[in-house]
């Protein structure tokens, strides 16, 4: 796989319980073996301390607090905020570097949860995202959708614990969840994104799909 001087980004995208965290960091082992550079990050930001992106991480923490009721205006808002210095500070920068950057997420999250999801205009969606990031981020060099089935992704989130703090989206209504699958799979159509289906594959056989993508 080509790597050039201005660095490669890689986009996972999916559903929550879809297994994204665990293929970035599959991805990042893959990469360092081949003695590349990586950086990781993930969208709206860390629950690490990642002292280069504390706006990105304490607007993370906003963003996951489901007893926060709040717009869909609002919460595109809060996203877009978050990117801006997660491009600005992280991803632009290690693709300057050359660095591989792997990012769980990116804003096809953004329209599946707001533009499906909570209603807001996908125009819009896009329009904001420009202003706060740019082009190569709008553009990366690969991105991979990972789809789950509904009873597999239900069974997944269970597992969670989110009783003290419920999250603002793995919390919502069957029928949110519902529109925001099937955004995924409208999404990865309509821009040409290849999807893999999870279902009953082990973490390594997925990593071995996205591998095969990517080169």
């Amino acid at each position: 796989m080509a790597v050039d001087k201005l660095g490669y980004y890689i986009v996972i995208e999916g559903n929550d319980g879809t297994g994204k965290s665990t293929q970035i960091e599959l991805l990042a082992e893959h990469f360092r073996e081949l003695g590349r550079e990586v950086c990781v990050v993930e969208e709206p930001g860390s629950d690490d301390l990642d002292k280069s992106t504390p706006v990105a991480n304490e607007l993370r923490r906003l963003i996951k607090n489901g007893n926060l009721a709040r717009d869909p205006e609002i919460n595109l808002g809060l996203f877009s905020a978050a990117r801006h210095e997660l491009w600005c500070k992280k991803i632009r920068p290690a693709l300057g570097c050359g660095k591989v950057v792997l990012s769980s997420r990116n804003y096809l999250s953004t329209l599946a949860y707001q533009g499906r999801g909570e209603g807001v205009d996908e125009a819009e969606i896009l329009r904001m995202t420009r202003i706060f990031t740019g082009e190569r981020y709008m553009h990366p060099d690969a991105m991979i959708v990972l789809v789950l089935g509904d009873a597999a992704r239900r069974e997944r989130i269970a597992e969670r614990d989110q009783l003290d703090n419920p999250d603002t989206f793995e919390s919502r209504e069957q029928t949110f969840q519902d529109r925001v699958n099937q955004a995924y799979t409208d999404i990865a159509k309509t821009y040409d994104i290849v999807t893999i289906e999870v279902d009953g594959l082990p973490a390594a056989g997925i990593h071995r799909k996205i591998i095969g993508h990517l080169e």
